[in-house]
């Protein structure tokens, strides 16, 4: 490990001149212009602005933007240099042609403002210092770029100056006062920034990359083994792998780079615990495979998933259920969905996957290797929960906002009679592409609204899942506050619309004082609908029988 000081002229030249780069799974640039403007007035101040950190790579292949190895890697610290490239107005070498340098320059467009005695000498320039006709708002670019060893910079230094007291501006200071005032900010680009180099082998700099903290964000551990699949992939990350999770989000999964991550190595290696992965599969020869495996199985995911109404992960309980779901589709991409789509559901319901959820991962994903075929590989994971008792009323009658489960089951119970919105003919409730272009959005609606039920009944009653219907956002306004009683009929919503959504047509007839026992009502029926539903898609799949302690309560589907 080596120390050492570099200017900020040498920082940005080597960035430009691709002496340095980054690893390919670093973040964009992220920073607010207010912290460029801070990182340029800490320059000004003389204040420390951390170290960099740098990997001297020369033993292993690094793979930049463009598939050539330069021998540094910015490890920490990239945000801060691509900054200092913004503040002098010069593109770094691993900045992606796609992106216009010339729109990040003119937003991060951070001006000195030579009139200012006191902070804030930096502003981030606007509509209004654009138009300020003297020159007190000075582009810092336009300064950091001339150089003090030629004439012809000194001497545009200098007429700069004159013109900034022909503008009158600076009072109390001459011309060359003025002119220091300038080299001042100018010698910003000779200020030295600590530089601290490695030269380990790539297995140690993991570990150096496991004990950063950057701005209060620690580095993930799959972010880390990223990295180690960009230094020996080049080119893989940024070309296949980033642009395959934004895609992903586009089509309604959006998710972290760290859990596709994780999807990934649970098919190629059924582990998710980086660190016991044989190091050879982040070689090219074992990570493309099994990448094309885990595009498949989440190509299968999304399609199968879509089927029952779910069109992306926003509904669900836990991503990481989804690292078991594609080993599974991977593993057994013919099978029948039903009864993986069962199993999904009651990980879901008991948070198999919620906290602290690695062991857990881990497991199934060892079941899933080790099973024989579909149905045994269900039943192994299906065990892994051990206990499954029957929904009861009391599941709906559950605050609706801290249920996610009982809102994703609701919607799906809702999606599959094909219930259409009380507002909208014929539009389907649920998150197809078409009614989201639409403009069309399920919303979460009280049956009987909050507003109108008041102090009457505990808000305990008022948001129990059993309460909730989905409807379109039209209705949900239309409706507001109003009196069931009014609105069912004034809305002519008949009793078709309220059978889909498992409301008895008495509701229209429902009076405040009976909203207790409407409720029970409709939670008992929903809890009837999600148990035949539970069993339908159960089909002959074997449940493990509850241990003496939890048979008090009724197990699910015990008896046929």
């Amino acid at each position: 490990m080596g120390y050492q000081s570099v200017k900020v002229k040498d920082i940005v030249k080597r960035s430009v001149g691709h002496e340095w780069s980054i690893p390919e799974f670093q973040r964009g640039f992220v920073w607010k212009t207010t912290q460029v403007r801070d990182l340029a007035e800490s320059l000004w101040l003389n204040y420390p602005v951390g170290t960099l950190l740098i990997w001297d790579s020369s033993a292993e292949t690094q793979g930049a933007t463009d598939g050539q190895a330069p021998k540094q890697w910015v490890v920490d610290g990239q945000q801060r240099t691509t900054a200092l490239c913004i503040l002098s107005g010069r593109k770094p070498y691993w900045w992606n042609a796609g992106k216009p340098w010339n729109d990040l320059v003119n937003k991060y467009d951070i001006r000195f403002d030579i009139h200012a005695k006191l902070p804030p000498f930096f502003v981030v320039a606007n509509a209004a210092t654009r138009k300020v006709a003297t020159k007190r708002y000075i582009p810092v670019r336009e300064i950091l770029n001339l150089d003090p060893e030629t004439e012809a910079d000194q001497r545009a230094l200098l007429e700069l100056a004159r013109n900034v007291k022909l503008d009158g501006l600076c009072d109390g200071m001459d011309v060359t006062e003025v002119y220091t005032r300038l080299d001042r900010l100018r010698k910003i680009r000779d200020k030295e920034v600590v530089l601290i180099t490695v030269d380990n082998d790539l297995e140690d700099v993991v570990e150096i990359f496991a004990r950063l903290n950057s701005r209060g964000t620690r580095v993930t551990e799959a972010d880390i083994y990223l990295g180690v699949v960009a230094a020996r992939t080049p080119g893989w990350v940024r070309e296949h792998y980033l642009p395959y999770i934004e895609n992903l989000s586009i089509a309604g999964f959006d998710v972290t780079p760290n859990l596709v991550f994780r999807t990934l190595t649970g098919i190629g290696k059924k582990r998710i615990r980086y660190k016991d992965i044989d190091v050879d599969f982040w070689n090219a020869a074992h990570i493309m495979p099994a990448w094309e495996r885990t595009k498949k199985a989440w190509a299968l995911a999304a399609k199968h998933l879509r089927e029952h109404g779910i069109t992306g992960n926003a509904l669900l309980p836990s991503d990481n259920a989804l690292v078991p779901l594609t080993a599974l589709l991977d593993r057994y991409p013919d099978g029948t969905f039903d009864q993986i789509f069962y199993w999904f559901l009651q990980a879901s319901r008991f948070g198999r996957y919620s906290t602290s959820s690695t062991s857990s991962m881990e497991e199934d994903l060892k079941e899933i290797a080790e099973s024989s075929d579909l149905k045994n590989a269900l039943e192994r994971l299906l065990a892994r929960i051990r206990y499954l008792p029957m929904l009861s009323s009391d599941d709906f009658m559950r605050d609706y906002s801290d249920s996610r489960f009982g809102r994703l089951l609701l919607y799906i119970l809702i999606y599959k009679v094909d219930a259409v919105d009380w507002d909208k003919p014929h539009m389907r409730i649920g998150f197809e592409a078409d009614e989201l272009v639409s403009g069309f959005t399920p919303q979460f609606h009280h049956v009987f609204p909050k507003a109108f039920v008041g102090n009457n009944h505990p808000e305990a009653l008022v948001n129990a899942l059993a309460n909730i219907a989905l409807i379109g956002p039209r209705a949900n306004i239309r409706i507001s506050k109003q009196d069931p009683m009014n609105y069912v009929g004034k809305y002519v919503i008949g009793e078709t619309k309220l059978a889909q959504q498992f409301i008895a047509p008495s509701l229209a007839t429902t009076g405040i004082g009976q909203f207790p026992e409407w409720i029970k009502s409709r939670a008992e029926r929903l809890a009837k609908e999600g148990n035949d539903f539970l069993a339908t898609l159960r089909s002959d799949l074997k449940i493990p029988e509850p241990v003496a302690s939890e048979a008090a309560a009724e197990h699910a589907f015990s008896s046929e």
